[in-house]
């Protein structure tokens, strides 16, 4: 078709621009895309290119997007193909002895290509870019929007669900699969695979601990076991490895009740299950700098939900160091964090073992 009169009747939606950080999402979509597709036409006209993939030269990728791009088939009309990281990233094969096989010449190229389809799409094809961000200033990238206001593309944004859409994410993708979940089990469910533990990045933004392909296949894990029961918190204890260290915080709860033997014992399971000395006395210099931090605000007179709110600490981690609080005061919290910074520096500068310390910090705090 080269009539762009028939266009905005004809090809609604032909062309589409997926980018983001939920790539989970993204391969889902593109997964039922394919099988639709597949069931009206056949596979023989799918084509797939990512300008990525490393076993694939320059010639070969190019090739790819040209048979994508023509139309007419002797099998079928219709067409999908779906391109990656094509639009605004580089290849990243980068090898030393490679001439410059990927010269500015043909990201040029293949830019050229796709700009010139932009410019006269056709009906019969339709096109998913995939993108993990984007360049608006790419050209490439102001036709696509052109393109969407005229009703021919979709430019959507994919990010990882948040706080209480990531619990929404979770019991959905267990209802879908055919499972249930208690809620107090899908509020620890979330805190385990790391809600509220996000962290900004170097641009500002948000990244999550957690990614939702680690929580499917956790999601997976616990329908198979639970066996049309409903998931209930023990399962997720037994069966999901939690991103909230509880054993840090049951060692300091047995370290402030003054209960050494017992702390003793926590301390022994830790190294005994392969944790490093040096990482465990970083979670003590960790969690005792959050309790003078919380303690602080807790004499000025705010409420939990306030700390989380202007600390951006995990819930949990709030709720826990505020039970933790009510056994110190201030000063004594300044001692033991003093404490802890010296022993860390005698263990970094060699002139104590670092188990010894340790285990002094656990019967002399």
């Amino acid at each position: 078709m080269s009539n762009n009169a028939n266009t905005l009747s004809d090809i609604k939606k032909n062309i589409n621009l997926y980018f983001g950080e939920d790539d989970f999402t993204i391969a889902e979509e593109i997964k039922k895309e394919k099988e639709d597709f597949e069931k009206r036409s056949g596979s023989i006209n799918v084509h797939e290119v990512n300008w990525n993939d490393q076993n694939l030269s320059k010639d070969e990728k190019m090739g790819k997007l040209q048979d994508g791009l023509m139309s007419g088939s002797l099998f079928s009309s219709d067409k999908l193909l779906i391109i990656k990281n094509s639009l605004f990233s580089l290849s990243r094969k980068k090898k030393e002895d490679e001439d410059k096989e990927e010269s500015n010449e043909s990201v040029d190229e293949k830019d050229e290509l796709i700009f010139k389809y932009l410019k006269n799409p056709q009906e019969e094809i339709k096109i998913f870019f995939i993108e993990e961000g984007l360049d608006k200033r790419k050209k490439i990238y102001k036709e696509l929007v052109k393109l969407e206001r005229s009703g021919l593309a979709e430019i959507k944004e994919f990010d990882v669900p948040a706080d209480f859409r990531f619990e929404n994410w979770i019991k959905n993708r267990i209802e879908k699969s055919g499972g249930n979940i208690e809620k107090d089990a899908l509020n620890i469910f979330a805190i385990s695979l790391g809600k509220g533990l996000a962290q900004k990045n170097r641009s500002g933004k948000m990244n999550q601990a957690y990614n939702l392909w680690e929580a499917s296949n956790e999601i997976g894990k616990l329908i198979n076991y639970c066996n049309e029961r409903k998931i209930k918190k023990e399962d997720i204890e037994l069966l999901v490895k939690s991103k909230v260290d509880m054993n840090i915080f049951n060692l300091i709860d047995n370290i402030s009740s003054k209960n050494k033997a017992k702390a003793i014992l926590l301390l022994n399971k830790q190294l005994e299950e392969g944790l490093n000395e040096n990482y465990i006395l970083t979670m003590f210099v960790y969690q005792f700098r959050n309790l003078i931090k919380i303690k602080s605000l807790l004499d000025q007179g705010l409420a939990s939900q306030q700390i989380v709110s202007q600390t951006k600490m995990h819930p949990f981690v709030v709720q826990k160091s505020v039970e933790q609080c009510q056994k110190f005061d201030t000063q004594t919290l300044k001692k033991i964090y003093k404490k802890l910074f010296d022993a860390d520096l005698a263990i970094k500068t060699g002139k104590m073992d670092a188990r010894l310390v340790l285990d002094l910090i656990v019967v002399s705090v």
